[in-house]
């Protein structure tokens, strides 16, 4: 058993998503197997469909939505998503939240965006993962590992 899996065993996450043509929710899937292969309790969940009491039970938080904009400035999160991401601001610590989107150009100042809509100081990281493709790349699998690496040993 690698490390990695000693330090997410037993551990939740929830991947939260609003998709519009289906692209963000095929990330969101990638998503939330690459962390079920690396030992984690995954539940994946369009936000319209997610009981937020739920995150009582959870360590991580990733949630996205696509980006939405011009295509190269005022890029922001989709309406459905910011409301529901107001509803459960606070709930899970930023240390373990990771956000994402799907995107066609650019994502501009989206993840800051993102951030304030769910509490979190802007000088708080958080990691983030982007996507034209809706594809998991080796770049995001990195990501994702070093996120429950340093989620997990906290």
């Amino acid at each position: 058993m690698s490390t990695q899996s000693i330090h997410t065993k037993g551990k939740r996450a929830v991947v939260l998503y609003y998709s519009h043509k289906g692209k963000t929710a095929g990330y969101a899937r990638e998503i939330a197997m690459y962390l079920w292969s690396k030992g984690l309790n995954v539940s994946l969940s369009a936000i319209t469909d997610y009981d937020s009491e739920r995150l009582n039970e959870t360590d991580y938080l990733i949630s996205g939505c696509w980006t939405c904009g011009w295509f190269v400035v005022g890029q922001h999160p989709h309406e459905r998503w910011k409301t529901f991401s107001r509803k459960i601001a606070g709930r899970v610590p930023a240390e373990h939240t990771l956000l994402f989107t799907t995107y066609k150009i650019r994502t501009g100042s989206l993840f800051r965006k993102m951030k304030k809509v769910l509490g979190i100081q802007s000088k708080q990281k958080v990691p983030y993962l982007k996507s034209k493709t809706g594809f998991l790349t080796d770049a995001d699998k990195k990501r994702l590992d070093g996120f429950i690496n340093i989620s997990s040993i906290q």
